[in-house]
């Protein structure tokens, strides 16, 4: 398997279509289906399932895939750490963030490990949904997320996050909680990077949409009485508190799971990361 197989290969599965991925890939429709073509061949499996709805993984493809991103991530580190070696730089452990995970206690594990290895540096990338097709494009090293946004790596648990609701005060109810049912008949700000179709029971309708990677102004939103709405506690911690939001605990409760999201064989300096983080958080909890 050479790495123009594995390029076409990601690009098919991150756009869903040969035709896409070709225009990606800068070759026409008819190379890319011969290259996947002879891939599957050469892996002897079928790994894409072609349909008029457009391409994606079999079942076998998804059990392959974290190792076609590791070979991937291996290539693009090779030639990273090439070009580096020759322009005289270190080559950074590039992190793919939550937003409320880089406003919260990112910074200061950045921090502390500094200081025990003055060598590293690093670069953040914020975003949600964003975070595996990252990995997938060999964007970042290392994805702090939950385990929604990080299927297909491997994954370590760090922490529950529980959800909250933030409602509007002239319309929320007494007492500091608030079931699921109650919440579901409240105007909504619908925000999809939050994930609320899998984390609550019953979605309510969304009077309005909205698309950001930035929790501080969705609160904005709430505060502005256009609907209520759900936010992850870590989020809270940094929004300062404004009267006219009122913030709730969701019965019965439900949390995202937020843990660390690497390839199946990372390189020494993000497995060294990597270990660093897990044991600071297991202390801090």
């Amino acid at each position: 398997m050479d790495d123009r197989k594995i390029e076409v290969l990601l690009a098919t599965v991150r756009t869903g279509s040969f035709s896409k991925a070709a225009e990606e890939t800068n070759c026409t429709q008819s190379a890319v289906t011969q290259i996947m073509n002879n891939l599957e061949a050469e892996l002897n499996l079928k790994i894409l399932d072609r349909s008029h709805k457009g391409v994606k993984l079999t079942s076998a493809g998804e059990s392959l895939m974290p190792y076609i991103i590791e070979a991937d991530t291996a290539l693009e580190r090779l030639r990273i750490q090439a070009k580096s070696i020759c322009e005289g730089r270190e080559v950074p452990i590039r992190i793919g963030t939550f937003s409320s995970i880089a406003n919260s206690w990112l910074p200061a594990l950045l921090k502390e490990y500094r200081a025990e290895h003055p060598e590293t540096s690093f670069h953040l990338e914020i975003g949600t949904s964003m975070l595996t097709p990252w990995i997938l494009n060999g964007m970042i090293d290392v994805a702090l997320g939950d385990a929604e946004r990080c299927k297909g790596l491997r994954f370590y648990e760090l922490m529950d996050d529980p959800f909250m609701a933030a409602i509007p005060a002239d319309i929320a109810p007494e007492g500091d909680t608030v079931t699921q049912e109650e919440f579901s008949s409240l105007p909504f700000v619908m925000a999809p990077g939050n994930a609320p179709k899998t984390y609550l029971q019953e979605v309510p309708a969304g009077n309005l949409n909205v698309v950001t990677d930035d929790d501080a102004s969705l609160f904005s939103i709430v505060a502005q009485g256009l609907g209520a709405t759900v936010l992850p506690k870590l989020s809270l911690e940094f929004i300062p508190d404004n009267p006219s939001v009122k913030i709730m605990n969701l019965v019965p409760k439900t949390v995202r799971k937020l843990g660390i999201g690497v390839g199946n064989s990372p390189d020494r300096r993000v497995a060294d990361f990597v270990a660093f983080v897990r044991e600071r958080i297991k202390n801090i909890q």
